[in-house]
């Protein structure tokens, strides 16, 4: 690994130190992120956990209570008290009952249960905001991916039209050849056949940017293509190459984080909670006059203390301790698998670099030799097989520098999202 940071950091850290995105791709890129739905429902997912954390703090404010109500009993208890003629009719309950209160509930002390709850929800929305800075790298990963396409497949587009109207050109000379009876009718044919098979490819070409066009659509709700020609993705890339900012190892670690809280919460709810209540109103049914509506109140203090709950505690326990271990080793599994693909774009970027500097020495040499055959053959030293020969090199040499350049600029892209790196923003 240390060879091929090094070497890259050779190959390409001075060729693109003070590189910048260009303006075209930053503006794709932020269309996406107020466009593409999947990033709207992580915002109001990201709502929901700030909800949910004021949700938590709540706990220690008091819950207060309003009751009224009114009950209707027959019989009721009641008592003869005394001898007869003075005897006296004692009655426990009215018929008619009334109750108007307001309740309080607060807890005073409950061994930190709600404070982990509010750990918990902010684990949670610590995790939802990195979700969207997850869902953002990937997409605009994506939306690169479809701008180097488009400008790719525009390029080979003008290209087939080079190709095409050489072929055109040359079928004109054969047809005057044939005239004067140099040439042969069966250069004629496969000059047409050659003509048609690369109309088919440019037929190809133009398939593949329409359904680069639609998911740009779908992505980014732009109607457009690209103005820039250069298929070179222009960021500046550090050395050495590291994941540690990687979005989704920050995800991992607050998943942990999130377990632990609900770890935490799970042992204290062995202990017991203390709470205060008290109440206000008014009623009926208070001696002698039971019928005449009172004013009442009420305040103590309750300590709840947990025994057995069908060892439900103790399970919940070794739940949340299991889940911390998952987490802990699904974050390890992470770090593996980005660092191996780190390693095998580090090592695509070196490879893709090499062989741009290869493909233009073919190039180079392949339009000279297409030039000197055309002169060969206009003077008849040549026959058209070489002609074709020449010009299918240079178009195979031109795709493929495209293609080499095109790969590295989706390497970049995958070694931006590897490093967590905005590169949008830079």
């Amino acid at each position: 690994m240390k060879k091929i940071t090094t070497l890259l950091s050779l190959l390409l850290i001075v060729q693109f130190s003070q590189a910048q995105v260009n303006d075209e791709l930053k503006n794709w890129i932020q269309q996406s992120f107020g466009y593409f739905p999947k990033l709207k429902e992580l915002d109001k997912t990201a709502e929901i956990g700030e909800i949910r954390i004021d949700v938590a703090h709540s706990n220690y404010l008091p819950n207060i209570n309003g009751t009224a109500s009114y009950n209707y009993v027959n019989p009721v208890s009641e008592k003869t008290f005394g001898a007869a003629p003075n005897e006296a009719l004692l009655q426990f309950q009215p018929y008619n009952n009334y109750n108007f209160n307001v309740g309080l509930n607060q807890v005073i002390w409950d061994f930190g249960k709600t404070q982990a709850q509010i750990e918990k929800a902010k684990t949670e929305l610590l995790i939802t905001k990195q979700n969207t800075e997850v869902a953002k790298l990937q997409l605009a990963t994506q939306v690169t991916s479809i701008y180097y396409s488009m400008i790719y497949l525009q390029k080979s587009i003008e290209l087939q039209d080079t190709v095409i109207g050489f072929y055109n050109q040359n079928k004109k000379i054969i047809e005057g050849k044939i005239k004067q009876g140099d040439g042969l009718q069966v250069d004629l044919s496969n000059i047409e056949n050659n003509i048609s098979q690369e109309k088919n490819r440019k037929l190809e070409y133009q398939r593949q940017l329409e359904r680069q066009a639609a998911l740009l659509a779908y992505t980014t709700g732009l109607n457009t293509q690209p103005t820039s020609k250069d298929l070179n993705f222009s960021i500046s890339l550090t050395n050495p190459s590291t994941t540690q900012n990687n979005p989704e190892l920050l995800v991992a670690d607050q998943k942990i984080a999130s377990a632990q809280s609900d770890q935490k919460l799970a042992l204290q709810n062995r202990l017991p909670t203390l709470n205060f209540q008290a109440g206000a109103g008014y009623k009926n049914g208070f001696q002698p006059d039971i019928e005449k509506i009172r004013f009442n109140y009420l305040a103590g203090v309750t300590l709840s203390v947990p025994i057995f709950q069908g060892h439900r505690i103790q399970k919940n326990i070794t739940l949340t301790r299991k889940t911390v271990e998952l987490n802990e080793l699904s974050k390890k599994n992470l770090e593996s698998s980005l660092q191996k693909d780190l390693e095998s774009v580090n090592a695509d970027l070196i490879a893709y670099h090499e062989q741009i500097i290869n493909s233009q020495t073919q190039i180079d040499a392949a339009r000279e030799a297409l030039r000197l055959t055309q002169v060969r053959y206009t003077r008849g030293v040549s026959t058209y097989l070489d002609l074709i020969f020449s010009s299918t090199n240079l178009q195979r040499g031109l795709l493929n520098q495209w293609q080499y350049e095109y790969q590295q600029c989706l390497a970049i892209a995958e070694l931006a999202r590897l490093e967590g790196r905005k590169f949008w923003e830079e």
